[in-house]
């Protein structure tokens, strides 16, 4: 007779106050809740708590980036408020920054990685214990370097220039980058990987007599993270379209795109309507955790 796995209430007690506290400010619509509470637990739920803790990172460290200087933002971008209640997050936009990450953190659960190896250091884990890790460090150094990009790069002094002509563009312009955005998209894969090597640390006593793997991870989160928003920028500048309301001085994002038929927008770049926001995380994170998952198999 099989036993039953554990179920991991603290897991599910975590979860549950992160999906209620997001729907709560409004960050997050019921369907959005819904779905990050499947994720958080799906991350949690597991006897290798680094997944769990990494995403929880990412999400922290992302969310208060979105606080800084909501006000200087407003007036470069017709976005919601992020200290308002928006719900602007439903379950598509959750599961498109999440999908890679959750199911490396179930393969590890149920296969035969569902167990550190307290004795060896983190460079010769259970199999699927080193690719999963290394899954999660692409996709979660992608979407935190993204978003320090996009939430700290806007506050450049100086104007973004855009990836097919290299000429400067508003602020916002999808496809567009700046130095503030490339140093921050290095912080944030630098950062994916400390709190990893953090975790591995505690959970792993024997990691603690070799580390290298610890800087392995902290340079590889800064490579998959650069990556990740230099691709992202990229599919901006020709998958997804950037429109300008003259009469506001604004791009106009996703959500307040309702505006395009009036007269005094123009569009920027020579972007096309064929991803969205999410639609571009969901492909950037998806190519990179195949990136961090090939390296963490062969190297």
């Amino acid at each position: 007779m099989s036993s039953i796995p554990p179920l991991y209430p603290s897991a599910a007690i975590i979860a549950t106050t992160l999906g209620l506290h997001g729907f709560r400010k409004g960050s997050l619509s019921l369907d959005g809740a819904i779905a990050a509470w499947l994720v958080g637990y799906g991350h949690l739920a597991n006897s290798i708590k680094v997944f769990g803790v990494t995403m929880i990172g990412m999400y922290l460290i992302g969310s208060r980036a979105t606080k800084i200087k909501v006000d200087v933002k407003a007036k470069l971008e017709d976005g919601p408020d992020p200290l308002k209640p928006s719900g602007n997050r439903n379950w598509v936009q959750v599961l498109s920054s999440s999908l890679p990450g959750l199911i490396a953190a179930l393969l590890c659960r149920f296969g035969p990685a569902s167990q550190l190896d307290k004795t060896s250091t983190v460079l010769s884990l259970h199999p699927l214990s080193r690719p999963g890790i290394y899954i999660s460090l692409g996709l979660n150094a992608t979407i935190l370097a993204d978003t320090l990009a996009s939430e700290l790069g806007i506050l450049s002094t100086n104007q973004p220039i855009y990836l097919p002509t290299l000429k400067p563009v508003p602020k916002g312009t999808n496809g567009a980058i700046s130095p503030l955005g490339i140093g921050t998209s290095l912080l944030g894969g630098c950062l994916i990987g400390l709190i990893m090597s953090i975790d591995l640390l505690i959970e792993n006593p024997a990691s603690r007599n070799q580390l290298g793997w610890a800087v392995e991870l902290i340079s590889m989160g800064a490579v998959l993270g650069l990556t990740g928003s230099l691709l992202d920028s990229l599919l901006g500048a020709y998958l997804q379209v950037t429109y300008f309301s003259n009469s506001q001085n604004k791009i106009l994002t996703d959500q307040s795109q309702k505006s395009i038929t009036d007269k005094d927008v123009k569009k920027i770049g020579y972007g096309i309507n064929v991803l969205s926001n999410s639609g571009v995380n969901f492909v950037c994170g998806i190519a990179l955790s195949a990136v961090g998952w090939y390296y963490g198999t062969y190297h």
